[in-house]
């Protein structure tokens, strides 16, 4: 069985209008939100062992503080363009491109595309990944180039509003 997270970054500042998109930073509420659903995701058994991000400051930072939490367990941490605005063919592409030593990655990225890629996954279930909001995906296969939509699906959705309010 494999299994991975998408994390939508956590929310950003749009406090300098003059920052291009990829160097927005985060704001105050995404600062926090962050190492808490990391902390949640932890807390919870989930044991990532890599990180895989978005190039975009936002992205990253959500990625680093999940880094700082999982930190005893992580193996790397590792940026791929695609997930900034890459297609959901990219996506897969990533995903199924897994070497085997990797055994939970999280793939930190953006809406829209992760929305419409976990709905691929799930027929259009999803309507909205919030800001720092987790899909957990599991697929039934045990090689990562064998994972497709037919064999995956969306076995949870984290979200820090959602956490806050258990």
């Amino acid at each position: 069985m494999k299994e991975f997270f998408l994390v939508r970054h956590a929310k950003s500042s749009w406090d300098e209008p003059n920052l291009s998109d990829k160097e927005r930073p985060l704001n105050n509420r995404g600062k926090k939100d962050a190492p808490f659903m990391a902390k949640y995701a932890l807390d919870s058994g989930h044991k990532l062992t890599h990180i895989i991000s978005s190039p975009a400051r936002r992205a990253f930072t959500t990625a680093q503080a999940f880094g700082e939490v999982y930190s005893e367990m992580l193996v790397e941490i590792n940026i791929e363009t695609e997930l900034y605005f890459g297609s959901e063919e990219e996506w897969l592409d990533l995903i199924v491109s897994q070497d085997e030593s990797v055994s939970f990655p999280a793939y930190f990225s953006h809406n829209p595309t992760i929305t419409s890629f976990a709905n691929m996954f799930q027929h259009n279930v999803i309507s909205n990944v919030p800001t720092c909001g987790i899909i957990h995906l599991e697929s039934t296969v045990m090689k990562w180039n064998e994972v497709s939509m037919e064999n995956t699906v969306v076995k949870n959705i984290y979200t820090p509003k959602g956490i806050r309010n258990q």
